[in-house]
């Protein structure tokens, strides 16, 4: 198994752990009258400095119209959960690991804190590398989203129990790149929440289109905040739709509505004949206050 900590992956930019936050809010106590601790929190909060789980999948994997039109691609490990801070990296030559050591409890204090928050988490940034199949749509559309028919969409899968982190579990990483009804899982790894929807085409909540008719695969950015409040036929809606994604994924909710342990699952979509979603890599990064 896979022990609590994950290889690093040096961004270029600093990221703070949960231990170097809880070292800060130390800080603030050390003033002759000392800051109450919901100010204390308040400040952190925004000053952005969020503790933060990301995970890199290296792979090629394509969803085609003519056959498995909606696939998964990744799925995040749980979030917030001891064990799972940092950056983490899957490709082909560590896919078949056996998997991760979660939960359970840190060797001091001051190394690891659960979120005290009901709603702790801030963003979450999606990096998205792909292309469709080169060709087809129609002809005034190639070169935008317009007209696409290969996108992604998120979704959020909750444990049954979070209770289970109590002490320290396995969890395969299979359950990273393999959907849930596909596996059989331990009795202490069970899902109430599944990816059930299959939009026949692209909704207003999607992630991110392809764009079309194009063999070069594209680098996509998409960010989501707490704070988004993006209403429908707005000019950020409409600069949404016209950067292929759907103006709903900016409303806040996916954000907000996040809860401790909860696993993000990337899915890719194709439809008509002849179309493809051709994913060679995905990275899903989340940040959460303490």
């Amino acid at each position: 198994m896979i022990a609590a900590s994950p290889t690093v992956y040096p961004s270029g930019s600093y990221e703070p752990t949960t231990a170097d936050i809880l070292i800060v809010k130390q800080y603030f106590k050390l003033y002759s009258i000392p800051l109450p601790d919901e100010l204390v929190d308040d400040i952190i909060d925004a000053a952005s400095y969020w503790a933060h789980t990301s995970l890199t999948v290296n792979g090629r994997v394509v969803a085609r119209a003519d056959g498995d039109s909606d696939k998964m691609y990744m799925r995040t490990l749980p979030l917030a959960v001891y064990g799972t801070e940092g950056d983490f990296l899957l490709d082909n030559e560590n896919l078949q690991e056996e998997g991760f050591v979660l939960g359970g409890l840190p060797p001091t204090d001051l190394e690891w804190a659960a979120p005290s928050l009901i709603k702790p988490f801030r963003k979450i940034e999606f990096q998205l590398w792909s292309h469709d199949q080169g060709w087809g749509g129609e002809h005034v559309f190639r070169g935008t989203y317009n007209g696409a028919y290969s996108w992604f969409d998120a979704s959020v899968e909750r444990l049954c129990s979070i209770s289970c982190f109590m002490g320290s579990i396995e969890w395969p990483s299979s359950l990273l790149f393999t959907a849930a009804d596909t596996l059989d899982l331990p009795d202490d790894i069970t899902f109430t929440q599944k990816e059930v929807k299959h939009p026949f085409l692209p909704s207003p909540s999607t992630l991110q289109k392809n764009i079309v008719a194009e063999h070069q695969t594209t680098h996509h950015i998409v960010t989501w905040t707490d704070l988004d409040d993006v209403e429908e036929g707005s000019p950020e809606a409409i600069a949404a739709e016209n950067r292929g994604q759907g103006w709903k994924s900016y409303d806040g909710s996916f954000v907000r509505d996040l809860q401790v342990g909860d696993c993000i699952t990337l899915w890719m979509r194709a439809r008509f004949p002849g179309w493809t979603n051709d994913a060679v890599k995905a990275k899903i990064t989340v940040f959460w206050a303490v």
